[in-house]
């Protein structure tokens, strides 16, 4: 036994062997070191743990349920605290999501052209790689506006799946599209066609861009080049303008703090990017509401905030509020509270740092030890 009080302890887990087995960690809050750690996770060996130490008053955890219930079932007296982090993190990983079905993986700004003449298009051959793509997408495009129509005319989402004969993840993700889907893989160097749209306007040679792209770093093989070459010579006789990746320099622009100067920074990614998915402010408002609730520390807007996006469209989101609304007391109390797991997590750095040193040379035991005593 401890002698000493806890009145504040952190928890969390750590990997043994990740994937197989686990442990779990006890943190002093209060002096930022260890109690204790176990072999298990199992909530009955960290139940009986906590049992043995009556004066803890507060927890603080991740998301865990194993480790939520375990607290309960010791004592419900015990106040829970989930860890900030990790609310942020989980917020981060639905807005991820939610970005990458908003926004194609490559998207191709409308121009005047096309907007003018829209059936109007060169009449350019397509290799057979490319006919069967543009096939695959049209009959994708078809069945998700059968999809759609079928949910407008009163259909449930399990008798779309039951009628159509596909999956209900299918379904789901077929009503929240909004545009024909675009089957074409992304590449690691889309960044170089900005470069190589600008040769081929100076109409220079095919070997001369290969030149110039491995000069700035081109490492790729010489037929993605190629195909890169030709699909922006196929582009500029068409007149369409160049295709962008946005996705990953939205996100940055959706998570950054510094909300005063996100509408901007979207107009100079693209003019027509907030015209074409004005979801996009959506979610930087949603984003910036939720962090503002840990400064202001007000509970009550944090309930607003989830009754309102539990209404919302963006379905990942509202799994996140889901989440929120079944460990809803632990996050309130995230909100309210000073304290953090970020103290357990150091521990649990400092505890791998430790295995790796002994792997393969020592038992749980000397682990332990060593954790505790620092030897």
């Amino acid at each position: 036994m401890i002698p000493r009080p806890l009145p504040f302890v952190g928890i969390d887990d750590f990997a043994f062997k990740k994937r197989f087995t686990y442990g779990t960690i006890f943190i002093d809050l209060q002096t930022h070191q260890p109690l204790d750690i176990l072999n298990t996770r199992q909530p009955e060996g960290v139940t009986k743990w906590l049992k043995n130490y009556p004066a803890i008053k507060l927890i603080t955890r991740d998301g865990s349920k194993t480790y939520a219930a375990a607290v309960k079932e010791a004592s419900p007296a015990i106040l829970q605290i989930a860890d900030r982090w990790h609310l942020l993190h989980q917020l981060f990983e639905a807005l991820k999501k939610t970005v990458f079905a908003l926004l194609p993986a490559t998207w191709t700004p409308p121009s005047p052209e096309q907007s003018t003449h829209p059936t109007e298009e060169v009449n350019l051959k397509l290799r057979k790689h490319e006919r069967l793509r543009v096939q695959n997408e049209e009959k994708r495009w078809r069945r998700i506006q059968q999809v759609q129509s079928l949910y407008k005319e009163g259909y449930t989402k399990t008798e779309i799946h039951e009628r159509l004969n596909i999956s209900f993840g299918t379904v789901r993700n077929d009503l929240s599209k909004t545009e024909k889907p675009k089957l074409r893989r992304t590449s690691a160097f889309q960044r170089f066609r900005p470069l190589i749209r600008s040769l081929i306007q100076e109409k220079r040679a095919s070997s001369y861009i290969e030149e110039i792209c491995r000069s700035e770093g081109y490492k790729g093989s010489v037929s993605t080049l190629t195909n890169m070459i030709s699909e922006e010579r196929k582009q500029l006789k068409q007149g369409r303008p160049a295709t962008v990746s946005i996705r990953q320099e939205v996100l940055r622009i959706l998570w950054d703090t510094e909300k005063e100067n996100h509408y901007d920074r979207f107009q100079k990614l693209h003019p027509n990017l907030l015209d074409t998915f004005p979801q996009i402010m959506k979610l930087d408002e949603l984003v910036h509401s939720f962090r503002q609730l840990f400064k202001d520390k007000n509970v009550e807007h944090l309930l607003v905030w989830l009754k309102k996006e539990e209404q919302g469209n963006f379905s990942f989101i509202r799994t996140f509020v889901q989440g929120i609304l079944q460990d809803l007391s632990a996050v309130k109390l995230s909100i309210e509270q000073p304290w953090s797991n970020g103290p357990t997590e150091g521990q649990v750095n400092r505890l791998k740092t430790i295995k790796r040193m002994m792997y393969g040379r020592a038992g749980f035991q000397v682990l332990r030890n060593r954790v505790l005593y620092r030897w």
